[in-house]
């Protein structure tokens, strides 16, 4: 009778014992959350508040290609760039613009804006030496 200590093969070497990790489940996983997320998540250039453009029969738009664009919400917010400002960040932020490369103003005003605030923006823009005005609409 021969003694042989367990775990030796016929040759006397250890067995390896190969683990093997399936990944079948993680990647399963991984694969859901990524379908999650991508149907969860907004993607959509809006303005931090809701504007309601008033429409148009012409819609011929001319657009500035170097113009600020300000949003005015219907209760008197004032918007830029897509962030709230309040009247003199707004004052700052069109004097800032007039130094830079923009040559003009686009307003996009909600379509229950009162009208003092366009008039508001306008003066802003004066003020600060923009002379091109835009008045963006719906179409």
């Amino acid at each position: 009778m021969s003694f042989r200590p367990r775990g030796l093969g016929a040759r006397g070497h250890r067995r390896r014992r190969e683990t093997l990790v399936d990944l079948t489940p993680l990647i399963d996983i991984v694969f859901q959350l990524l379908i999650f997320f991508l149907l969860t998540a907004t993607f959509q250039e809006t303005p931090s508040f809701k504007v309601k453009l008033p429409k148009a029969k012409n819609t011929d738009v001319n657009k500035e290609a170097k113009a600020v664009v300000v949003t005015l919400g219907s209760d008197g917010t004032y918007g830029i760039d897509g962030k709230v400002v309040d009247s003199a960040e707004l004052e700052l932020r069109l004097c800032a613009a007039a130094q830079g490369e923009s040559t003009g103003v686009s307003i996009k005003a909600d379509a229950d804006t009162p009208h003092r605030y366009v008039v508001e923006v306008m003066g802003f823009a004066k003020s600060c030496g923009l002379e091109k005005l835009n008045i963006l609409h719906g179409r």
